[in-house]
């Protein structure tokens, strides 16, 4: 796993996607589950080289509901039964498998976007419990001190960001992507609402995080703060 802080680290490797695992005072919270069925294998293997086991996760937070964020979610239930699940009310049905994901109506897409629409696309997630409906806005001083939930809606309805002030770290999920030539905004044949999504990266831009954890693409270490504002005022 690779250090970000002292108390958080990427997990790599994974199907598709990147997870995130924080170590806190009672001991582990994951951001995210991506896609394949086996991620708690595949997580228990990197977590054994640090020390820990699946046993250590206390809290799983979900920062939106699409398949490569949920796919591993039933299986890290029954490997690591003692943690709380954690999504949005607005994706919580979504998890639960009782509606299907949102997507953008097809006469809204254009070139590359309109074309994949045509195309397969992911098989849904295995149903998985929620423990806790989000709601945007709290503090889950439960989870860790202070942390807040930010309601990004755009990518999907419930799709939030999980901020942490005092360390200025900023869990985004799909609000951004990371990509080899800079930072990008989601892709639009999976974003029912691209102007909503938009506004969601002006939003967390104005946190201005020092660290910046993404869903895909390596997480941003270094000057992200202007970074990511320059990359807000270009939308």
């Amino acid at each position: 796993m690779q250090p970000i802080t002292d108390e958080v680290f990427a997990v790599p490797g994974m199907s598709t996607g990147r997870l995130y695992v924080i170590a806190g005072a009672d001991g582990l919270t994951l951001v995210d589950a991506s896609l394949s069925p086996q991620t708690a294998q595949r997580l228990e293997a990197r977590l054994k080289a640090r020390g820990w086991t699946l046993a250590d996760l206390r809290h799983i937070l979900i920062t939106h509901a699409h398949p490569d964020h949920i796919g591993g979610l039933a299986g890290l239930q029954a490997a690591a039964s003692r943690a709380r699940i954690y999504v949005h009310r607005r994706d919580a049905s979504v998890v639960r498998g009782e509606t299907p994901m949102a997507r953008p109506q097809r006469s809204s897409l254009r070139g590359l976007a309109w074309l994949m629409s045509f195309g397969p696309t992911f098989a849904p997630a295995t149903p998985a419990r929620v423990d806790v409906e989000l709601q945007g806005g709290e503090t889950l001083d439960a989870v860790l001190p202070g942390l807040q939930v930010i309601e990004t809606p755009g990518h999907s309805p419930g799709h939030v960001a999980f901020w942490w002030p005092s360390r200025r770290t900023l869990f985004a999920g799909d609000a951004v992507m990371s990509l080899p030539w800079g930072l990008s905004l989601p892709l639009a044949g999976f974003t029912p609402d691209m102007a909503e999504a938009k506004r969601s990266v002006r939003k967390i831009a104005a946190l201005a995080p020092d660290y910046l954890c993404v869903g895909h693409g390596a997480p941003l270490v270094n000057n992200t703060a202007a970074r990511l504002q320059t990359f807000a005022e270009r939308l």
